[in-house]
């Protein structure tokens, strides 16, 4: 009774055969889709894991919120100067020369963005801890056969940004009334009772440690042409990769504070740049933490 067709019901064993299904058939069809389905149903599932991962890791909240932020800047920059667009969109669409009435109010987007801004200041209230550790280290005198330069420079920097992480702390604290405001009444006084003037010197601090890795990197390429003099005709394959990943490492590390620099001196001049916009500021800062990002997400993928 193993064979179906002697069973009581089925086809006799004159009947014709039901033929396989074709290549071409709707069944063959959706068995070879049916891997491509699943691994697309997966793919989100995949994304959110590694995002998990990105944010777990050490610098990849922050590195992630600064790009998200300015980026949405930029998006909203480039959202308020597509009002024509949008306008002539409407007009062609529904026929009409008649102009349709614009939500003046502020968009979904920088709302976002001047949310995430909020976010990133409060968390770097805790930023004077690693900052301090660092400096702990820093005092330990330069490491053995470390160039005096870039010790100074580091040092030098280290300070700056403790100045700058101060203020910021301080004026964020004075604003949401954690500091009594008598604290910074001297401060606050000069800039009619607002903490702008706290603010002003704080991100002057900043700029001052984005100076210093510019100074940190050149004087890293100086080094590094000495170097390559002193062995100038004696460099083999494998040390000229060497060079060259390293050439563009060094770019890739003078990107980061070459495009914080114009977003720097914006915030420590009173009145700002002239032109200076929020798409420059968006596409300055998001271009600035997209390596670090990149390389935080790829690294998410091992």
């Amino acid at each position: 009774m193993s064979d179906p067709a002697a069973e009581p019901g089925a086809p006799s064993s004159g009947a014709v055969d039901i033929p396989p299904a074709s290549e071409k058939s709707v069944a063959a069809e959706a068995k070879k889709r049916a891997p491509k389905v699943t691994s697309l149903a997966a793919t989100p599932d995949r994304v959110l894991l590694r995002l998990n991962k990105l944010l777990a890791s050490p610098g990849g909240l922050s590195s992630f919120l600064s790009t998200f932020n300015y980026t949405l800047y930029l998006l909203t920059y480039l959202e308020s100067k597509s009002a024509p667009l949008k306008m002539r969109l409407y007009q062609l669409l529904n026929r009409t020369a008649a102009v349709p009435a614009l939500n003046a109010g502020p968009s979904n987007i920088a709302a976002l963005g001047s949310m995430l801004s909020t976010t990133r200041t409060t968390l770097r209230l805790f930023g004077l801890l690693p900052l301090y550790a660092w400096l702990r280290q820093l005092m330990q005198g330069p490491k053995p056969g470390q160039d005096q330069v870039l010790y100074t420079t580091a040092v030098t920097q280290c300070l700056l940004y403790i100045s700058f992480q101060f203020l910021e702390n301080v004026g964020l604290l004075t604003d949401n009334k954690v500091l009594p405001a008598s604290y910074t009444a001297r401060w606050t006084r000069s800039s009619g009772g607002t903490t702008a003037k706290i603010y002003l010197w704080s991100y002057r601090a900043w700029m001052g440690g984005v100076v210093c890795d510019i100074v940190r990197l050149f004087r890293e390429a100086q080094l590094e042409r000495s170097k390559r003099a002193r062995r100038a005709g004696t460099t083999d394959v494998s040390t000229r990769e060497e060079d060259e990943k390293s050439d563009q490492q060094w770019w890739s590390q003078m990107v980061v504070p070459m495009s914080w620099l114009p977003v720097a001196v914006q915030f420590s001049k009173e009145g700002g740049i002239p032109g200076f916009n929020l798409g420059i500021m968006g596409a300055c800062g998001g271009l600035a933490g997209l390596g670090r990002t990149a390389d935080l997400w790829a690294a998410t993928a091992e």
